[in-house]
C-alpha cells in the first residue's frame, strides 16, 4: 500500500491510539452519558475498522489507453507521470 490511501490509514490508526477512552470515561457521570459515549467510541472503532479494509487493499489498475482515447494523450501522460 503506498500514496493517499496509506496516509488515511496511518491517520486513523494513530488517532485510535491518542484517544483515551479510558479517561475522558471516567469523567462522565450520568449513565445517559455513559450511552452516548459507548455508541461515539463504537461508531469510531466502526469507521476505523472500516477505513483499514477499504484502504488497505491495493487500487485497480489504471487502463490510461482508455483516458488517452477520450481526452487525448498530453494531458494523460501528464496525470500518469504525477501518479506513477
Amino acid at each position: 500500500m503506498s500514496g493517499p490511501s496509506k496516509k488515511v490509514v496511518d491517520v486513523a490508526f494513530k488517532a485510535s491510539r491518542t484517544v483515551d477512552w479510558d479517561g475522558m470515561a471516567k469523567l462522565l457521570v450520568s449513565d445517559e452519558a455513559r450511552k452516548e459515549f459507548a455508541t461515539l467510541r463504537r461508531a469510531f472503532n466502526e469507521v476505523n475498522a472500516q477505513l483499514g479494509t477499504k484502504f488497505s487493499q491495493e487500487p485497480e489498475p489504471i487502463d490510461w489507453e482508455y483516458y488517452r482515447k477520450g481526452i487525448g494523450s498530453r494531458l494523460v501522460d501528464m496525470y500518469k507521470q504525477a501518479y506513477e
